[in-house]
């Protein structure tokens, strides 16, 4: 019973820690954006010259994803998916911010993902420059799938399959599509996420069997089926 007890506490500490988190981030994006309408921002730096190795963006955006997930109890699951009222199959429990608070903050991080790539992929003036960025993301986004992330995956997939993005026919027309195609072919809803649920199979059986820290990554990022809660789209 005490171990019980104190494994109850300790979840109850984590999950405590990860709504004061987004409460301190939520006050420093408020902070920011008051200080970006009184002051004109500097020259915004381009994705590839902050981080130009792909694998090393994958590895990064998994360890923000399991940082987050850490944050999510099975409770929070089950208040996003309880009904309000039994008669009406519409109305659920997600809107109650109190209650699903670190699974929100995921599906906050999803969209920002998803939002971050089209918008560093928009951002280049020549067709060649932005080509060059769609071949960087769809990299990282194959890194992502080889370490068995598959929501950063998703997010990055999202993100080019924006409109701003997709109306690109000139920029799309210099890159070489066929790992994005792929990757985009894992990702295919049809049988119930059939592609993807081979993948996370895949990912979870490398994990058990790796024999080196890039390879164990995996299955620990492979979390959340992209039908889930963490994919708003």
């Amino acid at each position: 019973m005490n171990q019980l007890l104190q494994t109850l506490n300790q979840k109850l500490a984590t999950l405590s820690h990860g709504q004061e988190g987004i409460v301190k981030i939520s006050a420093a994006v408020s902070d920011k954006l008051v200080a970006f309408k009184s002051k004109p921002p500097s020259i915004q730096r381009e994705i590839l010259s902050v981080c130009s190795d792909p694998y090393t963006l994958a590895q990064q955006l998994t360890h923000v994803e399991l940082e987050r997930l850490s944050h999510i109890g099975p409770e929070e699951f089950v208040q996003a998916f309880v009904h309000k009222d039994p008669l009406d199959g519409t109305k659920t429990c997600f809107s109650e911010q109190k209650k699903t608070s670190n699974l929100e903050a995921y599906v906050k991080w999803f969209n920002r993902l998803c939002y971050l790539v089209a918008t560093e992929i928009c951002m280049p003036a020549k067709k060649k420059q932005r080509a060059q960025v769609i071949e960087f993301f769809i990299d990282v986004a194959r890194e992502c799938f080889n370490i068995g992330n598959f929501n950063s995956l998703m997010a990055i997939i999202s993100g080019m399959n924006m409109s701003p993005v997709s109306r690109l026919k000139k920029t799309w027309s210099k890159v070489k599509t066929a790992k994005f195609f792929i990757l985009e072919h894992q990702m295919d809803p049809t049988g119930n996420f059939y592609n993807y649920r081979t993948a996370l199979r895949g990912a979870a059986h490398r994990s058990l069997t790796a024999h080196s820290n890039r390879e164990k990554v995996g299955g620990t990022a492979s979390h959340l089926s992209p039908n889930g809660s963490c994919d708003s789209r």
